[in-house]
This record gives structure tokens, sequence and C-alpha cells, in this order.
């Protein structure tokens, strides 16, 4: 059966979608040049240090306002103490807006879209919930000083309707050659389609065909099974955390079981989340973010813990890697794009 679905996974292709920049006071839609993106004036020197960030927002823990307030801030502060020489991405799972005004009622997208740091220092993904199949998804932020050629989502065979959101970066190079992101979710719980589509991003984040020259792949992996430990290595990638000297099932590795409540006596601690790359491009530093922050308000602090939750933003810490490619991106300074 998983030949048979791993078939039908590798005749899924990228679907192209628009991204979204903050101009003249509005989110307004833009569309990629894939051949050759111009850049507006004020083209900037190129670069080739990139922080790349991810953290997974869970969608089930209550008072999602409050927590999404604070996960902001956090990152904020994160941001800010990024040398202005280095491009960044934020890569969100878990993201969910509903309807309703009540605090119980997600806001993620409206808080990550009013937020001043982000309109003034990144573009979007999306600013809305249309292209997602499942209730919740992921949105990437992307430093506005980057040159985006090209993004789209590749739809997982998903038990949990699962899907890649990939990012394009236009490199600095004489021929169209590029920086592929991917931001990623892969199915939970013992994951019995995660195989299939670790095959399907390799196909897609190693195709030297299409220009892709480097690809960094960042994201819930929910690898918590023994097929997962290797899953990047037996694909073609490589692992951020292991290059490093990082050994597999430490606890200083692990992201998820230290804020999970009662979820953590069943897995315990796991290495879910994860930063892999391929190609032309070299990790320096890998940390954990997102350790220990709880909900700032001390009013929905107090409800969380007397509702039986933990009062932590998520029960996943995320990660801040450092790469730096052979060759760099082009760029242009803020605002100008």
């Amino acid at each position: 059966m998983l030949n048979t679905l791993l078939e039908k996974q590798l005749t899924y292709e990228p679907e192209p979608q628009p991204y979204f920049s903050f101009r003249n006071g509005y989110w307004s839609s833009v569309k990629p040049d894939v051949s050759f993106p111009r850049l507006a004036a004020g083209e900037g020197a190129p670069s080739k240090a990139l922080r790349v960030i991810t953290w997974n927002i869970d969608f089930m823990a209550s008072h999602p306002r409050a927590r999404m307030a604070s996960a902001l801030s956090h990152l904020e502060e994160l941001v800010s103490q990024i040398p202005e020489s280095c491009a960044v991405v934020v890569h969100l799972q878990e993201i969910m807006e509903t309807s309703g005004s009540d605090e119980q009622q997600a806001n993620d997208l409206n808080q990550i879209m009013n937020a001043p740091w982000v309109r003034e220092c990144f573009n979007l993904t999306d600013v809305d919930t249309s292209r997602l199949v499942a209730p919740y998804g992921q949105i990437t932020l992307i430093d506005r000083r980057l040159a985006i050629s090209n993004v789209s989502r590749m739809w997982f065979v998903s038990e949990y309707q699962r899907d890649a959101l990939l990012v394009d970066i236009r490199l600095d190079t004489p021929q169209p050659r590029y920086l592929r992101l991917c931001n990623v979710h892969l199915d939970s719980s013992y994951g019995s389609m995660r195989p299939v589509q670790w095959s399907a991003l390799a196909k897609h984040l190693q195709n030297a065909d299409e220009g892709i020259s480097a690809s960094i792949l960042a994201g819930d992996c929910n690898a918590n099974q023994a097929r997962d430990k290797t899953a990047p290595q037996e694909h073609g990638f490589k692992d951020a955390y292991l290059e490093l000297g990082g050994i597999e099932g430490d606890d200083v590795g692990a992201t998820w079981g230290f804020q999970s409540g009662v979820g953590a006596s069943r897995w315990g601690h796991q290495r879910l989340d994860k930063e892999i790359f391929w190609g032309g491009v070299h990790v320096d530093r890998l940390e954990r973010i997102g350790v220990g922050v709880q909900v700032g308000d001390e009013r929905f602090r107090k409800a969380l813990e007397s509702e039986g939750e933990v009062a932590f933003v998520t029960d996943h810490y995320g990660l801040m890697g450092h790469f730096n490619l052979e060759d760099a991106m082009r760029t242009a300074k803020h605002g100008d794009t």
C-alpha cells in the first residue's frame, strides 16, 4: 500500500500562490516573478547569512489570543537581536483563524498581520486561511529584503490534511538559482505516511533542474518513531542538530515533552522539530527558542492554571538555525521591495 501511496504522492506538484507585503497601510497581494524577480530601487548588498526560526504554536490549547500575543513578543525580541547584516525567515505551524470575537477564538493571522515589527520587516505567505484544508496550517514570514521568486504549497498524502509551504529566494548568480525554504508539519502520532512525505520533500527540495541549488526545511517533523530518526539522511538531507555534534535521543536536542502537560507521559521528551538542509548551504549554530516562555498576561496565565493547563505559550520549543549560503541572496533595503 505504501508503494501505491508513494506513486500518488509523487504526482502532486506544488501549487503557486501570491505572497503579501505591507504597503501604504495595507497588506497587498504580490505575484512572484519566477524567472527573474526585479527589485525596486535601493538594492542592497547580497547576503550569505540567514537565520531560520521555526515554532509550532499549539492550536488546541485554550486562550489562544493571549498565547499568540506572548509568542509574538518573544519572536520580536529574538528578531531584534539578530544583526542587520543577516536575513531572517520565520516558520510558524498550527496557525489558526476563527470568526468569533471571544478570547477563546483563535485570531492568529490577524495578530501576526497587526504586529508593527512584522509589518515593518517581513512579507507574509498568507493573510487568510483560504489555501488551507485543515483548520490550522503554516505561515512563513520572509525578510522584506529578500527577493521572492516563488511561493507554493505542496499537498501531502496525509491522514491529517498536511502540506509543505515552499518559498524560493533568488540567489545573486548570473543564471537564475534559488534557495528553497520549506515550512513543514508532517503527520502526527505514529505517522504511517511520513516516509511517503519525506520522499516528496526530497523530490522537490533537491531539484537542481528547477534551479534549486540549496534548500532548508524547518518545522514540526513529528519524529517520534525509530524510522524518523534517520529519515532526513536516508533521503539525502543533512540534519543540523546532528551535523553540529548533537546526539540523537539526548534531552539537549529535544523540543517536545517539557511543556506538554500530561501528554508527555505518553511520548516522553522528543526531538519533534528539526532544521535540515541540502546543497550549497552550511549550518553554524542551532539553538532552542521558546524555552519556558509563558503567557505574559497574568489573568490568562491564572485562568490556564485553574483549568488544569500549563501556562506556557505552546507545548513545543522552537528552533533558530544560523546558516551560511555558498551563493549570496539578492537583497533590497527595508521598505523598498
